[in-house]
């Protein structure tokens, strides 16, 4: 059925430059309207939280194929979040088109919660050492044993590595106090292995001194946790890794410390005299007390996670010139991934990013030594408000980058329930919401320490209905673990080819399972590797060594029932990739030849040269090299 009205503002057909908009930059709008209509005064409003109003007229172009084309040229001088629809008038009065409260027709097939640009000021870093990269993910107590480090007074110490790691709580609290050994020593000697994943990137959860097993309850910033090595283990693994042209990022808790650290000291396990023991404490105002001792702000109202006050020399410490990341930076680590970055300020975030990318000239001007600051966001961080306020994550003084939450889901959701509509939606926001240097950089994700592991993601059990201990022994049956498997495949495809990073989470790649926190958080299985899935890995690995996964340009080509396909050009290049998914129960057909002449097809999965245009292929996925 022939559309009234075309516009998507993912597609250079409809929008240019695609993204958020630097300062002052041009961008043209180009929307297509059935040729049987009869309109006048076209044109798009533009509005902001300030109550700012903007309007542009179209400009009519030409016909083509039965649509009027129009369009219009403009720019934006003021750094801001604008949304944006259409007016125009005909014999039968003013309507609208897009995001207004009035929608009287919809632009999609599906609901879109509005048109959006994104304008910001500042530069972001080129990140060409990251840019096309695969990152990997590593808990690293779970990961692998290299050496034999000193066994902490207090803990629970798991003699047999394959040991689900405990759950049930003691005296009303689970305690997170068990470990199986695995250290930084343990990575280096895992090299060799990451490397036949082409992996180059390595972040890893949270290294330094605190008495949980995960360490999201700092106790010395300053310290590697000696369960993990030491800081010299830390610098010889980036010595390493920078041999085989691997990087190390560190994750950052800066909202919260622990209650049992240097800074708090409420268990009294540390020489210094914490905010919790004296007002004459030099930490006493790192934090906000409601009611002296006992009472204070605490991360979710856990009271082992004391929150730190973001307008004290907390910020100093962790930011300054002699502080926190200065000194991790300068060993030699990437950049930081920030926990929980919703809940730091924009001030603070600003120092952070800036001890993180920049460094003095010996004019005294900052100079971009090209690091990473990533941030935990689970909604879409271009229009993020938290604690009623307007992020500013992307005016070029913040983040380069956040984890995809928003695109995982939207995978998960087809993948598993058939909503294709999802998916397409999540990407579509991704390319018309970011700047394109930071939609080249997103953190993509399938799973993580937060969330069930992927394989059992797709398992058809609820798991609210589950009991802790049932969900601590649930294993996929065989036949369902086969469907997981398929349904991993056309995962971890999509999550390849789209823009951004693909990130293993550790043990992903053997096929391990897991439901949420502690059961994702299982140890590597190093003898129980699944090597149909870690085959499948490595050749994804393989695939994103082709440059055209640095920058390239995406477009939607076309979704059918339960299939769906895009692309990814170079301008450079004659040539483009091509992924299709095919998540329905029946073959599918697809003639390449539409995309013009045509030299040499290939299928990467397999490395065959295809002759025909029309390539019949069954569920799961198919990746094309077409090269014209």
């Amino acid at each position: 059925m022939k559309k009234d009205f075309i516009f998507n503002p993912s597609l250079k057909k409809h929008k240019v430059p695609l993204g958020a908009l630097s300062l002052n930059e041009d961008v043209k709008l180009t929307i297509q309207i059935n040729n049987t209509f009869n309109i006048t005064d076209l044109m798009v409003v533009l509005y902001n939280e300030d109550g700012e109003v903007f309007r542009k007229y179209f400009d009519y172009i030409k016909d083509d194929n039965g649509y009027k084309e129009y369009s219009v040229i403009f720019s934006i001088n003021k750094p801001y979040i604008y949304w944006y629809y259409f007016e125009f008038k005909d014999c039968y009065g003013k309507h609208y088109l897009g995001a207004t409260p009035n929608l009287d027709v919809k632009l999609y097939d599906y609901d879109v919660p509005g048109f959006q640009i994104n304008v910001y000021e500042g530069s972001f870093s080129n990140l060409d050492w990251y840019k096309g990269k695969v990152m990997y993910q590593i808990m690293v107590d779970r990961f692998y044993k290299g050496g034999n480090n000193p066994i902490k007074e207090g803990i629970i110490y798991h003699a047999n590595w394959d040991d689900c790691p405990l759950y049930k709580p003691v005296n009303g609290k689970i305690l997170n106090n068990d470990y199986f050994g695995g250290d930084l020593q343990g990575i280096i000697k895992k090299i060799p292995y990451l490397k036949k994943l082409n992996v180059s990137v390595i972040y890893l959860n949270p290294i330094f001194l605190a008495p949980s097993n995960h360490k999201y309850n700092t106790s010395d910033y300053m310290q590697v946790d000696p369960m993990f090595g030491t800081t010299e283990d830390l610098k010889m693994l980036i010595d390493e890794l920078k041999k085989n042209d691997m990087y190390l990022i560190l994750d950052g808790v800066f909202n919260h410390t622990g209650d049992d650290s240097i800074y708090f000291n409420k268990k009294g396990n540390f020489d210094s005299i914490g905010a919790f023991q004296s007002k004459e404490s030099p930490y006493y105002d790192w934090y906000r007390f409601i009611k002296y001792p006992n009472k204070y702000e605490c991360w979710w109202g856990i009271d082992t996670l004391p929150a730190v006050n973001q307008n004290s020399g907390f910020v100093e410490y962790i930011s300054g010139e002699n502080g926190v990341i200065k000194k991790w930076i300068d060993l030699g680590i990437k950049g930081f991934r920030l926990d929980v970055v919703d809940e730091i300020n924009d001030k603070f975030l600003r120092k952070i990013c800036k001890q993180v990318k920049y460094r003095k000239d010996e004019e005294g001007n900052d100079v971009d030594i090209d690091n990473i600051v990533i941030g935990e966001v689970w909604e879409d961080a271009s229009n993020k408000i938290a604690y009623d306020t307007r992020r500013e994550y992307f005016n070029g003084h913040e983040l380069d980058s956040v984890m995809n939450y928003e695109v995982k889901n939207g995978i998960i959701d087809y993948l598993k329930n058939g909503n294709i509509h999802h998916l397409i939606n999540k990407l579509r926001a991704l390319i018309n919401n970011f700047p394109k240097k930071v939609i080249d950089s997103m953190m993509n994700i399938l799973s993580t320490h937060d969330t069930s592991r992927i394989l059992t993601e797709f398992s058809n059990v609820n798991y609210y209905t589950l009991s802790q201990t049932e969900r601590a022994n649930f294993k996929l049956s065989q036949s369902e673990y086969y469907v997981a498997r398929s349904k991993l495949k056309m995962a971890t495809l999509i999550l390849y080819t789209i823009p951004g990073i693909p990130c293993i989470y550790y043990g992903e790649e053997t096929g391990l399972e897991g439901y949420k926190d502690p059961f994702c958080r299982r140890t590597l299985p190093w003898n129980n590797i699944d090597n149909d899935i870690l085959k499948w890995y490595q050749k994804l690995g393989e695939i994103r060594k082709d440059p055209i996964f640095i920058d390239g340009i995406y477009q939607e080509l076309f979704y059918d029932g339960q299939v769906f396909a895009y692309s990814r050009t170079n301008d450079l290049q004659n040539q483009m990739i091509i992924t299709i998914i095919n998540n329905g129960n029946y073959e599918y057909k697809y003639n390449f030849g539409q995309l013009g002449e045509v030299k040499e097809v290939i299928n990467l999965l397999t490395n065959q040269k295809l002759k025909d245009h029309e390539i019949i292929y069954p569920q799961n996925g198919v990746l094309l090299k077409i090269i014209k």
